[in-house]
């Protein structure tokens, strides 16, 4: 089976095309960036539910203690619980990423 090459990118380059689009001084696009990254994770941290319009919502998911087992050795052990996060994409995002 042929790996999937895939692009990734980064916050650094979303700041870069930002300035290119708007022409807003790096600084303060990296800042606005960091501030709502920063409101993100305070909003799911009080188990506030994130929906951006058009793009998707984002909830934190409370796991609860469960029992794994290492594949190769057998051997068992306790998994605490823990909190994650959940992001469910948008119909919308979806159709635009298959050019519906």
């Amino acid at each position: 089976m042929p790996k999937i090459k895939r692009e990734n990118i980064s916050k650094k380059q979303i700041c870069e095309e930002l300035n290119k689009r708007f022409g807003l001084p790096k600084l303060y696009i990296e800042n606005f960036f960091n501030d709502t990254i920063e409101l993100l994770i305070k909003s799911l941290k009080n188990d506030a539910l994130i929906k951006i319009d058009n793009f998707g919502t984002f909830r934190k998911i409370k796991k609860k203690k469960r029992f794994g087992r290492n594949p190769k050795t057998k051997v068992e052990y306790e998994i605490k619980p823990r909190n994650t996060v959940s992001f469910k994409v948008s119909d919308i995002l979806k159709k635009k990423i298959n050019n519906v």
